[in-house]
């Protein structure tokens, strides 16, 4: 009896063991910290090791998953996308295989294998696919909503999702309604800062920190405009606990110098570039070189032009091609070099593509064969760059008919006094300026009446007159203009959802 006792033992043991699992345990934890610090080749050490001691714990493959998902994105490196393809079905046929579907993680990794697919899709243009995968990443998170409401990751995929969703113009919300989504800005941000919250204090998610910090800061920068909010994250990694965290993350630096430039700290934000980790453990992260070139011409630097040209000798991908060699021009031109002017901007015309908001303007410009006012292009970087003070003296030591030569030079000038005015913090001292801008340019493709009458929006928001505000939001899909409409109709969208 008792043989047969150790016996059964021994079967039961071995059957459970064969059993599939989802354990996040402290290994792939570690793996996933390493990931998220783009230090892949560690991580992937780590995931191998926990597949020989524990084989049949899959979320090892939802962890492998990260590393295409942030090679794809980072990189957009289209022979890298196609290569990489096929690891997807792979994954998801080994999870959906598996015995324990009872567990939170089953959906959700299903969920996010999906949904990281889908975004990487986005890049490459594969939108029917994308639309498809994002469909069924809702699904399956809004089931383990219902299932296990207190299963906090879920949150994440939910709250990116939500985000996104409430920024689309309601010409497009058929498309919504297509995958079955709804949700709005607020309702997004609200999921996300809970895992924030919960990763802050509770040492189970820690691992979940710099993630969540990250899609927040991506939410905040390209769908809220709001200052406030960005300062908000700013005391984040302005904690002396993220010190650590800032000195071996890439993608912190970058969420931490994106919310520096956004809050007119662009010294900082120069700081934290350059004293960014690199080397051969991390996988090369092109686009800071492009934002340290951006950050160091606002500052006016003398050598800008060596970053922007290494993001372009480096970069496969097609986004802020454009803007880059914009930028060049820009230097050149700021440096009296006309000629080397011409010579970027004309690279604008071939390489690259249009995908995001800097690009087609950049397009724009080059098609528009005018030569930029310099003054009011120093005024411009200087104003975007926090130097308040600086840019006003460009602009307020001559007068404006002694450098501005044509209409589009009048409605700039007055849209930078708004812009300066209304980030150096005197909102009362910006609105004449920006209804100025309206009055004169709304019947205009330029882009300055459309993104006055959105700074509107969110004074008015600010100042709690939320019928002003949702004029001034409304205004802004009414206008004309073909530069940055993405971007600005989306973000005065939010401002919609916000104040309703």
């Amino acid at each position: 009896m008792k043989n047969f006792a150790s016996i059964f033992c021994l079967y039961f043991l071995c059957s459970f063991s064969s059993f599939a699992s989802f354990d996040f345990n402290t290994n792939c934890k570690s793996a996933y910290e390493k990931i998220i610090s783009l230090r892949f080749d560690e991580g992937l050490s780590l995931l191998k090791t926990e597949k020989t001691i524990n084989p049949s714990n899959l979320i090892p493959y939802y962890i492998e998953n990260y590393i295409d998902f942030l090679k794809l994105i980072i990189s957009e490196d289209p022979v890298l996308f196609n290569s990489l393809k096929t690891n997807k079905d792979t994954r998801i046929s080994k999870i959906e295989n598996s015995d324990e579907k009872e567990s939170p993680y089953y959906k959700y990794c299903l969920a996010e294998i999906n949904l990281q697919w889908a975004f990487a899709r986005i890049k490459f243009k594969e939108y029917f696919n994308a639309a498809l995968e994002i469909n069924k990443a809702y699904k399956l998170l809004e089931e383990n909503e219902k299932e296990y409401p207190d299963f906090i990751p879920n949150h994440k995929g939910l709250g990116l999702l939500h985000s996104l969703i409430g920024t689309i113009p309601d010409e497009y919300k058929w498309t919504t309604k297509l995958i079955g989504i709804s949700g709005t800005i607020s309702q997004g941000v609200s999921e996300l800062s809970a895992i924030l919250a919960m990763a802050l204090k509770n040492d189970d998610y820690a691992y979940l920190k710099t993630e969540s910090i990250f899609l927040l800061t991506f939410i905040q920068l390209n769908f809220q405009s709001n200052k406030d909010q960005a300062l908000i994250l700013a005391k984040y990694l302005n904690d002396p606990s993220y010190t650590t965290l800032l000195n071996n993350n890439p993608l912190l630096c970058y969420a931490a110098a994106s919310i520096c430039i956004k809050t007119g700290s662009n010294d900082k934000a120069i700081k934290i570039l350059l004293a960014r980790p690199s080397g051969a453990e991390y996988y090369p992260f092109y686009y800071l070189d492009y934002l340290t070139g951006v950050a160091k011409l606002n500052r006016l630097d003398f050598d800008s032009y060596k970053y922007l040209y290494s993001f372009l000798a480096n970069f496969k991908g097609q986004n802020y091609i454009k803007a880059a060699y914009q930028k060049l021009a820009w230097y050149y031109l700021l440096n009296n070099n006309t000629s080397k002017y011409k010579e970027k901007i004309n690279y604008v015309f071939t390489l690259g593509g249009t995908l995001v908001d800097e690009d087609s303007q950049a397009l724009t410009e080059a098609k528009s064969n005018i030569i930029p006012n310099i003054r009011l292009l120093k005024a411009r970087l200087l104003s975007d760059g926090g130097y308040y003070q600086k840019a006003m003296d460009t602009l307020v030591e001559k007068k404006p008919s002694d450098f501005c030569v044509s209409t589009k030079d009048y409605l700039e000038y007055t849209y930078r006094l708004g812009r300066i005015y209304d980030e150096w913090g005197y909102d009362t001292k910006a609105i004449p300026y920006y209804e100025l801008t309206i009055k004169n340019g709304s019947a205009f493709t330029y882009y300055f009446a459309a993104n006055s009458s959105l700074h509107l929006g969110l004074i008015y928001e600010n100042l709690k007159n939320n019928e002003k505000a949702k004029y001034y939001y409304e205004l802004c899909s009414t206008m004309k203009n073909t530069e940055y409409k993405t971007s600005i109709n989306q973000k005065a969208k939010a401002g919609l959802n916000r104040i309703q």
